[in-house]
């Protein structure tokens, strides 16, 4: 047994390596290529999008620090995804790189520096995270399984791209993989299920789809400990609470109101989903329903007495959300948000069954796996305005046929594994894995972004390994 143990160490350290060499290999290459700037030297090619805002914000975080300003008070108010500009803005004092040459939310300009650091640093904290669930993992899988599930974790592509990218799945990756790895564990002592609950937290605050995690846990928890489920229980909930009540001190400190959810997740049904369900219903554009919603907010706002800035009267609104910059109050915006998102749900509800049609193909779309994502998203996006978006170039439909196979290949795998992992009585583990992996497709099936279905292939690659092992175990039989 201990000669099968040093065996497997081995060769998953020397995988790790790999993986990681790999990373620094391809972050350095995206980094000499795309750390410039296009299109009248505002737009800059590898930073754009959301990663635009974090790398802005955080350079912000960093600039208030250097003033003198407490680091857990410094920035905006958490708009969206609050742990990763903190981030940046931490990278940015350590290392001493200026992120940014200009702040101003409505032309910010990235430095030409600092960028293969930061991307190394990311990608040597992912390494870690698999080296430490490899030594939790091995202990309950076969040799030649484990082998296989670290190498899917260190060099699948479609997770593998984002080490080299400033989005912010990488380092939520890592989470998952520790928190998957303490799971495993399966202690019940307080203080432990603290931790984890603390991480769950931390999860949430690196992405918002992270904060209804602790449910699956804690019903497989349920599940393995029952009757000495109180330490655990107590400790996960009070861990993530804890994150809770900071991140709600947080947001009053900065707004004079206690809330959670940042404001990107009230209404990202309402753009992405609900929009179209009306578009199909009442047989109109997207931009109508828009223009429609946009005069309803308005009478929302007659009708609750809030007073806009008068530049408003004498601009056309064609959206809900051109009306955000004309709020005075920061407490009557965010009044604006809960209304908001009470209306993605009301559009929803008005059609039901095109919702649920609309849904099943969202699905559908989601869980296709997308290993050239990242590069065809530095290449492509924003090159020359007025170009068509990737995703609706014949370019993007050339790839549909090899993206399916690949899925469906990975997913055969993963099936044997699941099938596999039932059959072994292993339940805790099929429960956690398949739970989690279900939560995911369920909060984000109505939005159909492939790259939102990459935090399940952290989940999938214990299926997928142990379905590897046993189609080799079987294809040795027959052979």
């Amino acid at each position: 047994m201990e000669k099968n143990l040093i065996s497997k160490n081995n060769s998953h350290i020397i995988v790790i390596f790999l993986g990681l060499f790999l990373s620094i290999a391809l972050s350095t290459y995206y980094v000499s290529k795309y750390d410039k700037y296009l299109l009248s030297n505002n737009d800059h090619q590898l930073i754009k999008d959301e990663t635009l805002y974090h790398w802005i914000e955080g350079a912000k975080i960093a600039k208030e620090v250097r003033q003198g300003k407490n680091f857990f008070l410094s920035g905006d108010k958490v708009f969206t995804k609050p742990l990763q500009q903190r981030i940046i803005g931490l990278y940015s004092l350590i290392t001493g790189y200026e992120l940014a040459d200009r702040w101003e939310q409505s032309n910010p300009r990235v430095s030409l520096e600092g960028k293969l650091p930061y991307l190394i640093l990311q990608s040597l904290f992912y390494f870690f995270s698999v080296y430490y669930f490899s030594k939790r993992i091995i202990k309950i899988m076969p040799k030649r399984a484990f082998l296989f599930t670290i190498l899917f974790l260190c060099l699948e592509p479609t997770m593998f791209q984002y080490h080299s990218s400033f989005w912010t799945e990488s380092i939520y990756f890592s989470l998952q993989l520790i928190i998957f790895g303490m799971l495993l564990e399966k202690r019940i002592n307080f203080s432990y299920n603290l931790l984890i609950g603390f991480l769950i937290g931390i999860l949430f605050l690196q992405r918002s789809g992270g904060i209804f995690y602790i449910f699956p846990i804690l019903l497989c928890s349920f599940f393995l400990f029952r009757k000495k489920i109180v330490n655990v229980l107590l400790g996960m909930i009070s861990g993530f609470t804890i994150i809770l009540i900071l991140l709600g001190s947080y947001n009053f400190y900065k707004t004079k109101e206690v809330y959670i959810l940042p404001a990107e997740g009230k209404y990202s049904v309402f753009i992405y989903f609900s929009i179209l369900v009306a578009a199909d219903k009442l047989n109109i554009s997207p931009a109508e329903v828009m223009e429609i919603e946009a005069d309803k907010s308005l009478q929302w706002i007659r009708d609750n007495n809030i007073k806009l800035d008068d530049k408003a009267s004498s601009t056309k609104i064609k959206s809900p959300f051109k009306l955000l910059p004309y709020f005075l109050n920061e407490k009557e915006k965010l009044k604006f948000y809960d209304y908001i998102q009470t209306r993605q749900y009301a559009l929803l509800l008005d059609s039901p069954l095109t919702t649920v049609k609309k849904v099943i193909i969202q699905t559908m779309h989601l869980v296709i796996l997308n290993p050239i994502h990242v590069y065809y998203y530095n290449t492509y996006r924003g090159l020359n305005k007025g170009d068509v978006e990737f995703f609706k170039s014949q370019k993007h439909k050339s790839w549909i046929p090899f993206r399916i196979g690949y899925t469906l290949t990975i997913y055969i795998f993963c099936l044997m594994g699941f099938v596999a992992l039932y059959k072994k009585k292993q339940f805790y583990e099929f429960y956690l894995i398949t739970l989690s992996v279900l939560y995911y497709v369920s909060i984000f099936g109505w939005y159909g972004n492939t790259r939102l279905f990459a935090p399940s292939l952290i989940y999938l690659s214990v299926f997928f390994g142990v379905g590897i092992d046993l189609f080799l175990n079987r294809f040795k039989k027959f052979s």
